[in-house]
């Protein structure tokens, strides 16, 4: 299994564009809770009614593997490179990673122009006052990873770096590590056929790390979640009948224990997860408390 640590601005750029357009989990992350209104204030008009009317993101969603493949890791290269690659190649580039589900855009050369336009356009208006402050933070969370813990016990080093996840499941030949300051404190997995690219959250801190623990486990429900994976994995669906609450409530405590590094997550190929309690997180506390 190959195992790969993206080096490239460009992803958080990305990143940070497919959070503004989707919204994803905007109350569960480290970012300002007016993050969304504040960049909207920010940008133009234009581009906000550009990014809106976006029908999807799917070349966006397959532009993780043109990042990995750019012999760039700024955006001026990456925008250069993308722009001058030959549509054939850039095919070609895609090709391994797509499928039934996640097809090759039929209009692929209009999606390029469309990326690049775009992205252009947020790296100018939003991401390039932020980027003397990121960038470092990236590039530290990056030195940070133990390569050599990575080739000796990849998939416990995996899930200590995910604060959660485990693949070993999957039966990958590719992994693709990739740190991210928007998403924090949460991290997340995009499988492609037998590549997995897995964004995990820079560091944040003792304090705001035993905070999160702490929080997420002062919750009567939580703590039944916890106690009702404790034994065995669980799905989602499981979990909601054991625990008997709404899909959005078990939702939203999922979320709250999964950032906060206490759920053990395994992705299937079936397109759900399972879930168990991370016993070593509460270790963990302990040595954070020991460090306040």
């Amino acid at each position: 299994m190959n195992i790969k640590v993206l080096d490239s601005i460009v992803y958080e750029v990305l990143l940070s564009l497919s959070l503004y357009k989707r919204q994803t989990h905007l109350k569960y992350l480290a970012i300002s809770k007016d993050w969304y209104e504040e960049t909207k204030h920010k940008i133009s008009n234009e581009l906000h009614k550009e990014i809106t009317e976006l029908a999807d993101l799917q070349f966006e969603d397959l532009s993780v593997h043109l990042i990995q493949h750019c012999p760039y890791n700024n955006f001026k290269g990456y925008h250069l490179w993308l722009s001058e690659l030959p549509l054939g190649e850039m095919y070609e580039l895609l090709a391994p990673y797509v499928s039934e589900k996640r097809g090759m855009p039929s209009d692929l050369d209009k999606r390029r122009k469309n990326h690049l336009l775009i992205l252009l356009k947020w790296y100018r208006e939003y991401f390039i006052d932020i980027e003397e402050m990121v960038s470092p933070i990236l590039t530290h969370n990056i030195k940070n990873v133990d390569v050599s813990a990575l080739k000796e016990h990849p998939f416990s080093e995996i899930e200590v770096i995910t604060k959660g996840f485990n693949i070993e499941n999957l039966q990958v030949s590719e992994v693709v590590l990739a740190p991210t300051w928007h998403f924090r404190p949460l991290s997340l997995v995009d499988i492609f056929n037998e590549k997995v690219v897995l964004t995990y959250p820079c560091s944040m801190g003792v304090r705001d790390e035993t905070l999160l623990i702490t929080k997420a486990l002062a919750e009567d429900k939580r703590l039944q979640i916890l106690s009702g994976m404790k034994e065995e994995s669980k799905t989602f669906t499981e979990l909601v009948q054991l625990i008997g609450m709404s899909k959005g409530n078990i939702h939203h405590h999922l979320l709250l224990l999964r950032s906060a590094g206490l759920l053990r997550i395994t992705p299937t190929r079936q397109e759900y997860f399972l879930y168990n309690f991370r016993h070593c997180r509460i270790k963990e506390l302990s040595d954070l408390l020991l460090s306040f």
